[in-house]
């Protein structure tokens, strides 16, 4: 009768399993889908912003390097000379702009026109757009400059002579560059900046920030690490613009931007949470059961302090490693097995000084460290008090077993924190072989004791191993309770 109310127990256990594992896995499967169907739009949605970023870059590229042949052709026909053809030039050539001047190859400065702007153009090799256009051998746009003539930018074009290359620098308006870039900003349907090196605005779509440095700072400095990322509430994407050291800064409310995503998917989580909802119910109440369950079995086998299997559940599966052993001993299958019985040196004095919370919170590590200090195959039991016992099996030899003692001695007599304070403990330990004279479990657990007795009366913190008697050893059924009490 009890086999059968076990097995029933049994498979009722198992349909309330198999049902709050299928219900999770519906449900995990469905949030699994809505969410990477979600994040999937997300990540389209914001793929196609990022492209019209690049698209934009690309136009504005691309305009500016309208210009370059025009350019080019203004620098090979007028400033192919000579210094003094190019001095004797100086207030005579128009090339659009208030001034402009003619540089070497190397940044070496031939003219500048007027001859009042020499001292502000003296150092135009160092900006980036000489440098680009050095590089590339095309038309080059750089930093952000304001005169009293309001804001530019420098643009740098370089030309072939019969005396080498040179670069013809000259001032485009930003009033101008706005004009001539406007149409593409509008096309972007976001805030949009152009910035050169230093944070300073080219064009933006906003009116009357040309020449300024771009006020928000958190966005340019993120901007500036990062090609697109999250910056406050808004998204941002930030894209070179080929032949500058400008950069396009695109930024947009994120939920403007991810608006027809998030209406979708709040539909279809609305949906969802309401099919969790009742799967959940079903989950918990799987859940309680075999939580119940699972309490009283650990309850029943274990040791509510330290969580270590108790007397009941040692002597069981001591039981059933000893019927193993029998079985196997005679086809030399299997090693020796032995206990080993353990007792804490010097544990009541600190739980008389600093009471039973200090006891149980050292009795804790304790445990701990005797799982630490033994092997996967050996089984760690709190005995009672501050009483443990180790099941080991799988050995070679005797000495196996008193290694794995005196491992355990070493672990348990490093100190230990409790409380904010240090304290130090040892153990004393009994070790018994498995032999034929030992039938069951609670004879070795016996033997395993008269061994600790030996060892706590050789001065403690020892091991000793129990040496078989003459005479037989008493069954099991013949052992009362071990009296510790002299310990």
């Amino acid at each position: 009768m009890g086999s059968e109310l076990t097995s029933s127990a049994t498979v009722r256990r198992l349909g309330v399993a198999a049902a709050v594992l299928l219900s999770v896995g519906l449900i995990a499967g469905i949030g699994t889908y809505l969410a990477r169907t979600t994040s999937s739009a997300r990540a389209k949605v914001i793929s196609e912003y990022e492209t019209r970023a690049i698209t934009s870059a690309d136009l504005i590229a691309g305009t500016l390097a309208g210009s370059d042949s025009k350019t080019r052709a203004t620098g090979e026909d007028s400033f192919a000379g000579d210094l003094a053809d190019l001095r004797a030039q100086i207030g005579r050539q128009e090339v659009g702009a208030p001034w402009y001047a003619v540089l070497e190859a190397d940044g070496d400065r031939l003219i500048a026109d007027p001859v009042t702007k020499e001292a502000e153009t003296a150092g135009l090799a160092a900006d980036a757009g000489f440098r680009i256009a050095t590089r590339t051998g095309k038309l080059a746009f750089g930093e952000v400059r304001t005169d009293a003539g309001g804001s530019y930018a420098l643009a740098f074009q370089p030309f072939d002579t019969p005396r080498g290359g040179r670069m013809l620098a000259i001032p485009v308006s930003l009033a101008d560059l706005s004009t001539i870039l406007a149409g593409t900003l509008d096309r972007t349907f976001s805030t949009s900046y152009v910035v050169d090196e230093y944070g300073r605005i080219v064009v933006s779509s906003q009116d009357g920030l040309a020449g300024s440095p771009l006020a928000d700072t958190a966005l340019l400095a993120a901007a500036t690490r990062s090609t697109h990322g999250a910056h406050g509430d808004r998204y941002f994407v930030a894209r070179p613009v080929a032949g500058s050291d400008w950069r396009l800064i695109l930024t947009t409310s994120t939920s403007k931007l991810l608006a027809p995503v998030q209406a979708n998917a709040k539909a279809a989580w609305l949906m969802f949470t309401a099919f969790a909802i009742a799967m959940v119910i079903i989950v918990l109440i799987g859940y309680s059961v075999l939580r119940g369950s699972a309490r009283l079995a650990q309850a029943r086998m274990h040791d509510a302090l330290t969580g270590l299997p108790n007397r009941a559940l040692f002597l069981e599966r001591a039981d059933a490693v000893i019927a193993d052993w029998r079985r196997k001993r005679l086809t030399g299958d299997t090693g020796p097995v032995a206990a080993l019985f353990l007792d804490l040196d010097g544990f009541k004095p600190v739980n008389d000084t600093y009471g039973h919370a200090a006891g149980d919170a050292l009795l804790k590590q304790v445990a701990l460290r005797l799982i630490e200090a033994t092997r996967p195959e050996d089984m760690v039991s709190r005995f009672g008090g501050d009483e443990f016992l180790v099941l080991c099996r799988k050995l070679h030899t005797e000495q196996d077993a008193v290694a794995v003692a005196d491992r355990i001695r070493d672990y348990v007599s490093e100190p230990f924190e409790i409380d904010g304070r240090t304290v130090r403990i040892g153990v004393s330990i009994g070790v018994a072989m498995l032999d034929e004279q030992a039938p069951e479990a609670a004879a070795l657990i016996h033997r395993a004791d008269l061994a600790l007795y030996r060892a706590k009366e050789g001065g403690r913190g020892r091991v000793e191993v129990f040496e078989s008697p003459a005479t037989p050893e008493p069954s099991a059924s013949s052992l009362g309770p071990a009296d510790h009490s002299s310990r």
